[in-house]
């Protein structure tokens, strides 16, 4: 999974990296985790709270059952301007099961699991990737009463789902669909700078399980830097340049390793 994100962060990283900070006397790290992603299998969810054990494990190591672990868990929505944008959501079914997994493995001593509603993930998915259709869904659902949406007390997904129908819309369509390569999205006219030759690539990486180094060491041509040197003609163009970055080991190739995790980064509580 960590290949398919192209954020590998190996176990012996992150195991190390907890250690260190269960040395330094504190008592309880957080760990972020997110579900949904392309290709995911409940190996993988299962894989999430077998890390937590091991992370708590080192807390334990040092400070005996006083140390504790937060697991938070997100839904993945394919957002635009991203390698994903053609991806389709993980079906609200799945997540709900691969979210049961979790609520039967993270738990115990010193273990604390959070995760957010996915319906409440489906609702954020059709309008971080609606077209102007969607507006009117919007308008429509404030009419019929949607208001602070954001918190869930008042968070109505019948009435959303009833201003969808009321519209000729279907939530499926811009949330569970997966898109042809070549489709053209409402948000294309944006111009986020890095362009869309550089996205495809990376969505079609990802397929293949391919990962790219640290741009900062390779240029990949993404489209930013020139647009950003364009766009700020008063400043020299050695203020573009990349920084250094502290060298370390490259990882592995992805047939000979087994990571079992998406990516989570230890977070001091």
């Amino acid at each position: 999974m960590r290949n398919i994100i192209n954020k590998y962060v190996s176990d012996e990283e992150l195991i190390e990296t907890a250690r260190e900070i269960f040395r330094h006397n504190w008592l309880s790290i957080k760990l972020y985790f997110m579900i949904g992603h392309p290709l995911e299998n409940l190996d993988d969810v299962y894989a999430i709270s077998k890390l937590a054990k091991k992370v708590l494990n080192e807390g334990w190591n040092v400070h005996r059952k006083k140390a504790s672990v937060n697991v938070g868990v997100s839904t993945f929505i394919p957002k635009p301007h991203t390698p994903f944008q053609w991806e389709a959501m993980d079906a609200l079914e799945n997540v709900k099961a691969k979210q049961a997994l979790l609520m039967k493995e993270v738990r115990g001593h010193g273990l604390h699991l959070r995760w957010t509603d996915p319906v409440e993930s489906v609702f954020e998915g059709f309008l971080a990737r609606g077209d102007r259709r969607v507006a009117e869904v919007v308008a429509r659902a404030w009419r019929m009463g949607a208001k602070f949406d954001a918190w869930q007390e008042h968070f109505d997904f019948g009435l959303w789902q009833a201003a969808f129908e009321a519209e000729g819309l279907d939530m499926a369509f811009y949330n569970y669909r997966q898109r042809p390569i070549d489709e053209l999205f409402p948000w294309e006219h944006i111009d986020i700078a890095v362009t869309r030759k550089f996205l495809t690539q990376d969505y079609l990486m990802s397929q293949a399980q391919e990962t790219r180094i640290d741009c900062r060491h390779q240029c990949f041509a993404c489209g930013i830097l020139p647009k950003l040197k364009d766009m700020r003609r008063d400043t020299a163009d050695s203020a573009w340049e990349c920084p250094p970055v502290p060298q370390r080991p490259h990882h592995v190739p992805y047939a000979k390793r087994t990571a079992d995790v998406s990516i989570a980064l230890p977070m001091v509580a």
